[in-house]
């Protein structure tokens, strides 16, 4: 079996905080704005830390970088909204959702 890489571990902690930070929200608790917070923030580190590293790849693969960095600042916008206690923060999810899943399928 093949060994994860550090990102790759901090990747999917980033995710799993911010399904909890979202479940948090859905009922209501005081602190979820906070959890899904630390969730988003660590994947816009990540999705930044590859798009400024990526420097000898191909265009098309910058491209992608860029746009995934791009959509996983709408989970910051989303954990502003959490904070506003607005329910569009929703839809910020489902941009970023529906954006990741098409990337998924351009990517590599």
């Amino acid at each position: 079996m093949k060994e994860k890489q550090p990102s790759q571990i901090l990747f999917i902690t980033a995710g799993t905080i911010i399904i909890l930070g979202a479940f948090a929200k859905i009922f209501d608790l005081v602190y979820a704005p906070y959890i899904f917070s630390v969730g988003a923030a660590l994947l816009i580190f990540i999705q930044g830390k590859k798009a400024f590293e990526s420097k000898n790849l191909e265009h098309r693969q910058q491209r992608l970088l860029r746009i995934g960095l791009l959509t996983s600042l709408m989970l910051g916008v989303a954990a502003y909204l959490m904070f506003t206690n607005s329910n569009s923060w929703v839809v910020c999810i489902l941009i970023y959702a529906l954006s990741s899943f098409f990337q998924s399928f351009r990517g590599k």
